[in-house]
């Protein structure tokens, strides 16, 4: 058996309780091996067992640790976010291009650079909006699974942006013949983007 102790920093008291909820709460943090106790600047974890928990569980730890900072980071203004932690933030897939076209509508600057989600928009926005949209694809999923990617982008951004059902979103698409809908198959008829802007402006 072996015991390692883990000194994580964190600005406040109520920041370190938030780091040491994110941690114990983290995927494979085995809670019969780790303890911890929160001070006003620090996280102090201690993690016992056979050396290769140990050893594991530690590598995780850190692990949640650098996620969480890098939330915190981006929620102070960092400005940029790995599109995993947020799709982890808001729980379900959405599509990151349609969420990248909204954010430029609602004028701000977005991009994105790899897997990473670069954008001036206040992160509370970024999260609501990817939670729209999010909702929006499940919907969508459901009705057609067999929409195209640049299909699900237009309609889940479409029907986000008007506060549509996914239903009356391609009803309002398919008669302004931006989309063609073959049984489950849905096609959009020219560049999503372009016709995306086109939609909005125009309703």
């Amino acid at each position: 058996m072996v015991k390692v102790k883990l000194g994580l920093k964190c600005k406040d008291r109520s920041e370190c309780l938030e780091l040491a909820e994110y941690i114990i709460n983290y995927r494979g943090v085995r809670g019969k091996s780790i303890t911890y106790d929160v001070s006003d600047d620090a996280v102090i974890i201690e993690i016992w067992g056979p050396k290769v928990e140990v050893t594991t569980v530690k590598r995780i730890v850190m692990s949640a640790y650098k996620e969480w900072s890098k939330i915190k980071s981006w929620s102070k203004g960092g400005g940029s976010i790995e599109l995993p932690i947020l799709m982890k933030i808001i729980g379900k897939p959405f599509i990151s291009e349609a969420l990248v076209e909204v954010l430029k509508i609602m004028g701000y600057n977005a991009e994105l650079l790899g897997n990473e989600l670069r954008s001036n928009a206040p992160s509370h926005l970024v999260i609501d909006v990817a939670k729209g949209l999010a909702e929006k694809l499940e919907e969508l999923v459901k009705y057609k699974p067999k929409a195209s990617l640049t299909a699900k982008a237009l309609i889940t951004a479409y029907a986000y942006m008007n506060s549509l059902t996914v239903k009356e979103a391609m009803k309002i698409l398919e008669a302004k013949n931006a989309l063609k809908i073959e049984g489950y198959k849905v096609l959009v008829l020219s560049e999503w983007r372009n016709l995306l802007r086109r939609l909005i402006s125009s309703s």
